[in-house]
């Protein structure tokens, strides 16, 4: 299925000629929701503990589930210091799912202040659609039809590390992917990252649905975190290091996946010369159109021998 990307002129100029579509961090987004999405509520996050309780409390009497393991080592150790303190009244599930009610603290906070000050300015997005003539597409995100659009099949030469992919889902109280117990037990895993990032990352308010957004995902380097808790306050403290400092990477792409580029209706003249000069001068084999109004509506028309008699 072929991708869209709406842009602006100087912006398509910028890809063509430096052959790198830029890969931003959701900080520079125009949705300024974006990635604040917590997908677990208190009430969610209360039951979490309260089996996670139980879960524990059978465990320690030797009831194992059969994917005992596959818990955390952090929920081994608490089931075995269940197990050694059985009868002594000196720990107890009750009271260690109290102490981890009181270490979580706030959990929508601290969950939207770890992904704004740890994980989102190292988000590297590229977002596309699959609708050429979205009319508030144009509008928004091409200049007022003054810009183009750029079919393309593949955006990278070579995949990026941990590319993630998939269409945004759009909300206003979505059902998570993830699972609290499943973090409570099992520790944050690859399954329990992966289907995180799909509710934080992959999600946005119903009222942009009309932008059918397809994503593209990879992360620069974390860097150093380290998250710190004052037990006498609960205050929690975090603090990176070695992280990028642009919010953005520019990802090598060839030209030969440009496919087309439609132009909008207010697009000039000296732009579309340009922009088409410059990509059959490289060798590319692309379509050329223009969104053109006939009748009182918007169509696209193809222009590519206008372009070919131009260029000659």
């Amino acid at each position: 299925m072929p991708f869209y990307k709406y842009t602006n002129i100087p912006t398509a100029n910028l890809i063509i000629e430096n052959q790198t579509m830029r890969w931003s961090s959701p900080v520079v987004f125009n949705d300024v929701e974006e990635c604040q999405f917590v997908p677990f509520t208190k009430e969610r996050i209360a039951h979490a503990y309260k089996k996670y309780q139980e879960i524990l409390i059978e465990c320690a009497k030797g009831n194992l589930p059969e994917n005992y393991n596959s818990y955390s080592v952090v929920t081994k150790m608490i089931v075995s210091l269940l197990q050694i303190t059985s009868g002594t009244n000196a720990l107890s599930a009750e009271s260690l799912a109290e102490i981890m009610k009181t270490v979580s603290g706030n959990f929508d906070g601290d969950f939207r202040q770890y992904v704004n000050a740890a994980l989102i300015k190292c988000f590297r997005v590229l977002c596309v659609t699959t609708d050429f003539e979205n009319k508030l597409m144009w509008a928004h995100y091409a200049d007022q039809h003054r810009g183009c659009v750029l079919e393309l099949d593949k955006f990278f030469d070579n995949e990026p590390r941990g590319l993630r992919a998939g269409y945004v889902r759009y909300h206003e109280n979505l059902e998570p992917a993830s699972n609290p117990l499943d973090i409570l037990l099992c520790g944050e895993t690859k399954e329990a990252s992966m289907a995180l990032i799909d509710d934080v990352v992959f999600s946005k308010r119903t009222l942009w649905n009309y932008e059918n957004e397809y994503r593209y995902l990879f992360n620069e380097s974390f860097g150093e975190i380290t998250t710190t808790i004052d037990m006498a306050t609960n205050n929690r403290t975090i603090k990176v290091k070695n992280q990028p400092e642009v919010l953005y990477t520019d990802v090598p792409f060839s030209l030969n996946t440009i496919k087309s580029i439609t132009f909008g209706v207010r697009a000039n003249t000296e732009d579309i010369d340009q922009i088409s000069g410059m990509l059959i001068d490289k060798g590319s084999t692309a379509s050329f159109y223009q969104m053109q109004m006939q009748d009182g509506r918007v169509v696209r028309t193809d222009l590519e021998r206008q372009f070919l008699r131009r260029n000659r």
